[in-house]
């Protein structure tokens, strides 16, 4: 059996895509950042970039030697300019397919019923770099923040160190 690692605090980057979002207005940038450092994470970067996948792309390749866990919101919807999903995926080596499920189930009970549907998400990993990828929804955020990612946060990051 593997040496178990003490709990500590990760270092995380948060990515806001956006056509319109500056950091004067992006609550769910501040969101996430608080979220993370109100459980003792440390935020070390955070950017806003529009709904391109190049500029998304090259910030996810900047960030996962860096830090633990990436986070984004914005850009995951089903309209034409959303393509997050469509930058971050193929970067996966590993995908965390039960991430999107249980956000999904949340979404539908919690938030927003069969318009839940709408709302795509991911997670996976990138150079055992946690990604996830966030509606721009604050509602959403909120669940998926409390909710799921960060009651599991080290245990995945125990995972991956293993």
């Amino acid at each position: 059996m593997g040496k178990k690692l003490e709990e500590r605090p990760l270092r995380a980057a948060i990515l806001t895509i956006s056509n319109s979002r500056t950091f004067s207005d992006d609550t769910n940038g501040l969101m996430i950042q608080s979220a993370l450092t109100n459980r003792g994470h440390q935020v070390v970067d955070y950017a806003i970039v529009k709904d391109n996948k190049e500029d998304i792309t090259r910030h996810i390749h900047e960030w996962v030697c860096s830090v633990d866990v990436v986070i984004t919101s914005g850009g995951t919807g089903i309209a034409k300019r959303d393509v997050t999903l469509e930058a971050i995926e193929p970067l996966f080596e590993k995908k965390i397919p039960g991430f999107s499920e249980m956000l999904t189930y949340f979404a539908y009970r919690r938030v927003c019923g069969v318009q839940a549907m709408a709302y795509r998400s991911t997670a996976g990993l990138v150079h055992q770099c946690m990604v996830f990828c966030l509606p721009g929804l604050p509602s959403l955020i909120k669940v998926g923040m409390e909710k799921i990612i960060l009651p599991e946060l080290f245990h995945l990051y125990t995972e991956i160190k293993k």
